[in-house]
């Protein structure tokens, strides 16, 4: 991304570009001139007579409503210049064909003059998919207009293709974001603030992993989740216990508990109110509770109230990793939960402790013989509870798997579209080259401190409704709560949280 002037050598561009030279128009402005592949003829990508004029038809019709555009074509700048003036507020993403192409056109003052314009970004097609994804914020700019120089587009028609179809490639991975986002998003930044209030009753990871002897390291970590095959394999598990580190993910915790078969930690990042359902029964041994800092708040003071360990962790909001960090000193464990799956939080827990042999238990990611889950989760209890003549459990557990399509691939196994990413997701994790374990330096986390601070800048990066600093991350922070708000609801979302700060 280039936000300053890059000097070019001469006049002229290398033989690998379509840029050839830089000429004066009637009115004195400077335009660039390409040449079409494979030919001698030269276009000109503005008006040889008046491009400023001409910029003006460019932005003709444009939606004032609109907070990001992106520009397929730099060129001579004119057309950029004008759409700024038209959406003053308007973040513009400029993409040209190569960083080469950008340096040549950096010798029109126009070119020079854009780039310093504060809401203006420009890019190459090399790095458009990075610049997408970091400055366009759905949850604040709403809907993003593609717009095309109509010369440039004629002359680099191959790269107008393969632009679309990054930006199209990129919109589909914030979409899938967005949508988790907009669902949660309120949702988690109250649990963040409730569960940072928690903090101090709970243990930091050095005194986790202090507890764990080296000789139970070099044990295998059984990653337990709640699938259907958990029920065959849960006579192995008690055979040879002592053989194994068990991790449980929440669901399948009340499951190995009525069973009597005793976990050494559960891992919960599930936000939702349910998921105190799976800490209802009574809680023996002294498991170590990993609970991600969006999970339920409920469900941590039912852990807290038994006296058991609990470490709080994060796993990508940016609330959460801004209150691990605030300080300079990492306070809080960051695990990984890929697509959002408590199997991989688990894993990954696994690897920060130092385990480097693993094996999973009920990690089907597929519905086998008709059930959804292993016996004796929540959801048993749930469904068995309210069971009528009219309304049977196994139509209570039909309609939980047929609430999406699913997809056939085995006899009497069927998974879904979600299911599948889960598992190619948990397939990517364990196949990524270890990461080194955390650095032993964690400082309690001081809640006053932090909000003190997190205020400080949430002010700041709030002046008013209407100035506010996107690169400010402190905004970040906000994302998610934005994408629940809905467009323009940014300064809400900044006195909505100002509110919950006061539950700290």
């Amino acid at each position: 991304m280039f936000k300053i002037a890059v000097k070019s050598a001469g006049r002229r561009m290398s033989e690998k570009t379509e840029y050839s030279q830089i000429i004066e128009a009637k009115d004195g402005n400077l335009i660039p001139l390409c040449r079409k592949p494979g030919s001698e003829q030269e276009v000109a990508l503005h008006s040889k007579y008046n491009p400023k004029r001409e910029a003006e038809g460019f932005c003709s019709g444009i939606d004032g409503s609109c907070l990001f555009f992106i520009v397929l074509g730099l060129a001579g700048g004119y057309h950029i210049e004008k759409l700024h003036e038209t959406v003053p507020k308007a973040k513009i993403l400029v993409v040209e064909s190569s960083e080469n192409a950008i340096s040549f056109l950096m010798q029109i003052p126009q070119v020079r003059a854009v780039s310093e314009l504060p809401q203006v970004y420009i890019t190459d097609e090399a790095r458009l998919k990075d610049s997408v994804l970091s400055l366009y914020k759905p949850a604040i700019h709403g809907n993003l207009t593609i717009l095309s120089l109509r010369q440039w587009e004629a002359v680099f028609q191959d790269n107008e293709k393969k632009c679309k179809s990054i930006i199209q490639e990129a919109i589909q991975f914030l979409a899938a974001d967005f949508s988790v986002q907009s669902h949660f998003g309120k949702i988690w930044q109250k649990n963040i603030f409730l569960n940072l209030a928690l903090a101090g009753k709970t243990k930091s990871f050095s005194d986790i992993r202090a507890t764990i002897p080296g000789e139970k390291l070099k044990k295998t970590a059984a990653i337990i989740a709640a699938g259907p095959s958990l029920n065959q394999s849960l006579q192995e598990l008690k055979l040879h216990r002592d053989e194994f580190f068990v991790i449980a993910t929440d669901t399948a915790f009340s499951a190995l508990s009525k069973q009597g078969l005793a976990c050494d930690a559960v891992v919960s990042i599930d936000g939702q109110m349910v998921s105190h359902q799976h800490y209802m029964e009574d809680i023996s041994g002294s498991p170590i509770f990993v609970f991600d800092l969006c999970a339920n708040p409920s469900a941590v003071r039912k852990v807290l109230e038994s006296s058991c360990s609990v470490l709080f962790s994060e796993s990508g909001h940016p609330l959460a990793q801004y209150a691990s960090f605030f300080s300079g000193i990492r306070h809080f464990l960051h695990l990984e939960s890929g697509s959002g799956t408590v199997t991989i939080a688990a894993a990954s827990f696994a690897k920060a402790l130092g385990f480097l042999k693993f094996r999973f238990f009920g990690a089907d990611f597929s519905f086998i013989d008709g059930q959804p889950y292993c016996r004796g989760t929540y959801l048993e209890t749930q469904f068995h509870g309210k069971s009528t003549r009219l309304s049977s459990a196994e139509q209570s557990y039909s309609a939980l798997m047929f609430r999406t399509p699913l997809t056939k691939i085995a006899e009497n196994i069927m998974t879904s579209e979600v299911l599948t990413a889960y598992k190619n997701s948990l397939d990517d994790f364990m196949k990524r080259k270890d990461e080194p374990s955390p650095e032993n330096t964690w400082e309690p986390f001081d809640i006053k401190a932090f909000k003190a601070q997190y205020c400080k800048e949430l002010k700041k990066a709030f002046k008013s409704e209407d100035q506010i600093d996107e690169n400010s991350y402190a905004l970040t922070t906000l994302l998610p709560l934005c994408a629940k708000m809905g467009k323009g609801a940014a300064f809400l979302a900044y006195l909505k949280t100002l509110r919950y700060t006061e539950l700290l």
